[in-house]
């Protein structure tokens, strides 16, 4: 190399994790039971679906935040309640997209859904841009850390937007 091309040098990144508060405090919740058998990873994106955490797998499903911790719940779980930092709507998140965005000035205050399974949930740019119930979540920066590239994968900060609480029926 000549010292002058610029390498794309980003990872791949999957789930979510905090990257701004209003006071950079994580504020993580253990106020529901996870589901049964479910086996969380750090940074997955979940959900409260009759009275239990369990993993978003539909981009209709309303947020409640983002694991913090990996761990599998048992089998008939009673006791455990895993750790959440809830999806607020002073929280920004940092995720990875499935597909390449074109920049911020393009695509800044778009709605996107998610996709992917646990350990593997990006924003879902490939299914494009979404004007419905599937609304999860809103670009708030493209490539914030300046990894640059424009191609495959990108960096965003995002800000959920289809959000509940641990009192709020899904």
């Amino acid at each position: 190399m000549d010292g002058k091309t610029k390498v794309n040098m980003a990872s791949t990144i999957f789930g979510a994790s905090l990257y701004q508060s209003p006071n950079m405090e994580e504020n993580i919740r253990y106020d529901v039971l996870g589901a049964d058998s479910e086996a969380f990873k750090n940074g997955d994106i979940v959900t409260v679906d009759t009275g239990v955490v369990s993993i978003v797998d539909a981009a209709t499903e309303k947020i409640y935040g983002v694991i913090q911790g990996a761990q599998t719940m048992p089998s008939t779980n009673d006791t455990v309640y895993p750790g959440v930092t809830p999806a607020g709507e002073n929280y920004i998140f940092l995720m990875g997209c499935n597909a390449a965005l074109t920049d911020n000035e393009t695509d800044y205050g778009k709605f996107f859904g998610i996709t992917g399974a646990s350990g593997a949930q990006q924003v879902d740019v490939v299914s494009g841009v979404t004007t419905t119930t599937s609304r999860q979540v809103v670009i708030i920066k493209v490539d914030p850390n300046n990894v640059g590239g424009t191609e495959g994968p990108q960096e965003v900060l995002i800000k959920f937007v289809d959000t509940t609480d641990s009192t709020t029926p899904n």
